[in-house]
């Protein structure tokens, strides 16, 4: 438990050009995001796109909506009321995927606008209430406010805090929600596509409104403006208590003041340490994130394997959850556990990751297992992966995580050697320039003496500090 029996804090550590989250819950960090302006996700915009290319093949359709890639379509997620857009048309959509490195982001024709207590829909006469709100006078409630607030042709879906809060400030919320809508119909009416309509919260109104829970949550903030906004915002939406939003003035970083700052740096690392000495490693590729589970230092003596397996595994569910959430990990996910024979605890390991995956805010799926032994799930990918934020390619391996052996260089240079053997002329001088390190297996008696019998000449070597480690130039001169 947190000081003062505090079940949920959450820190903010601000700078004008990025702001970092993180939610720590009895004590431990269970969710991490990190805001910056020149980087901020697209998800939850709505634009004024133009179609550029109808693609059957692809059952889907490319649109200009004013940033570098074109956006793509699915038109499975387009409105079955609507007819089908034709090249030339502009069309209002929302993204749902932020872009990669390959593909310009994902966008669907079902608009949405998320506040607190509901979430507006658009083309839908539907109301719905969260199943998690279990009372039926309750649901019968705010199902009734629903419809009496919402136009024709939109739609609600009334989440579990609005069963906490004042019936006036959800019917507040709703219309506030129908007024946002309204402006961004008239923007799509003024605006020339390609035009962005409609930017979702930032990462400060998002704390506020997606992570509080009770009003006995905390929220502690390096940065006076971004405490007094949340503040007034706290005050309008009756979601937290005013003291319990503070300024933090320490001297010490606030990540490291309240002791998160060495698990927000595992987030970073390939292999993350289990606490009874096992470890999880984590690697992406452009189709899924891989997982594997090891056991590591994990002795445990008198207990047979089979015990000694799912106890890992048992721990490495809990750390793959929190991990897989903090790092934005989205798409395909495979995770390899130890082996284990008995079929019951395989079952025990699948069950225990989905009930772990439930407190994740983004929809996770856990697939089972494969016939391999391979747990397959999914986690909705919307926005970047912690990864992509903080590192660019190598600009030496281009992201492959490798470059070529000194071995590979030299053979590389010896059939360059033998290609330009046939037109050089005898009198010409040649000389090889590349990288230091290479230079210095190039001037070793054994590389000499073969250089010097395959052209028949001495070779020239020279140094050069600015080539890259696999580039070279081999150059023919006249003495």
């Amino acid at each position: 438990m947190l000081k003062g029996g505090v079940m949920k804090q959450i820190l903010l550590d601000c700078l004008p050009e990025e702001i970092m989250m993180a939610v720590i819950t009895d004590g431990i960090l269970t969710d991490f995001e990190i805001e910056r302006v020149e980087e901020s996700s697209l998800v939850g915009r709505v634009y004024k796109g133009i179609v550029k290319n109808v693609s059957p093949t692809l059952k889907g359709i490319f649109l200009d909506i004013g940033i570098a890639k074109n956006a793509f379509l699915r038109m499975e997620n387009w409105p079955s009321i609507k007819k089908k857009p034709t090249i030339g048309e502009s069309i209002l959509v929302q993204v749902l995927k932020d872009a990669t490195s390959t593909k310009g982001p994902l966008v669907s024709g079902v608009l949405n606008i998320p506040g607190r207590c509901a979430v507006l829909l658009e083309n839908t006469g539907y109301i719905g209430v969260s199943k998690k709100i279990s009372n039926e006078n309750t649901r019968k409630q705010l199902k009734d406010i629903g419809y009496s607030l919402c136009p024709d042709g939109l739609g609600l879906i009334i989440r579990t805090v609005a069963a906490e809060t004042a019936i006036d400030k959800v019917k507040e919320e709703i219309s506030h929600l129908i007024n946002t809508w309204n402006i961004i119909k008239r923007r799509a009416e003024i605006e020339k596509a390609p035009a962005l309509l409609y930017r979702s919260s930032d990462i400060v109104v998002r704390c506020l409104r997606e992570y509080i829970t009770n009003k006995n949550d905390f929220i502690i903030a390096d940065d006076q403006k971004i405490v007094k906004r949340l503040q007034h915002i706290a005050e309008s939406e009756e979601s937290l208590i005013k003291e319990n939003i503070q300024y933090y003035d320490g001297i010490t970083p606030i990540m490291q003041r309240y002791q998160v700052w060495e698990d927000i740096q595992s987030l970073y690392k390939r292999e993350v340490q289990l606490p009874s000495g096992g470890s999880i490693v984590i690697d992406y590729t452009e189709a899924l994130t891989a997982i594997d589970v090891n056991s590591g230092s994990f002795h445990a003596y008198g207990i047979p394997h089979e015990d000694a397996a799912y106890l890992t595994n048992r721990e490495a569910v809990l750390e793959i959850a929190k991990q897989i959430r903090c790092r934005g990990i989205g798409g395909i996910i495979l995770i390899d556990f130890i082996d284990m024979q008995k079929e019951q605890n395989k079952e025990k390991i699948v069950e225990q990751l989905k009930s772990a995956v439930k407190k994740d805010k983004i929809k996770t799926v856990v697939c089972g297992m494969t016939l391999l032994g391979l747990v397959e799930m999914t986690r909705k990918r919307s926005t970047y992966r912690l990864e992509q934020l903080a590192y660019s390619s190598c600009p030496l391996c281009e992201g492959h995580g490798r470059i070529a052996s000194t071995q590979s260089i030299i053979t590389t240079i010896h059939r360059n050697l033998k290609r330009i053997k046939k037109n050089y002329k005898r009198d010409e001088k040649i000389i090889i320039q590349c990288h230091p390190s290479i230079a210095e297996s190039l001037e070793s008696e054994k590389e000499q003496y073969y250089l010097k019998s395959l052209m028949h000449k001495d070779i020239h070597i020279e140094k050069k500090e600015s080539l890259k480690r696999e580039v070279f130039s081999v150059l023919s001169l006249s003495e």
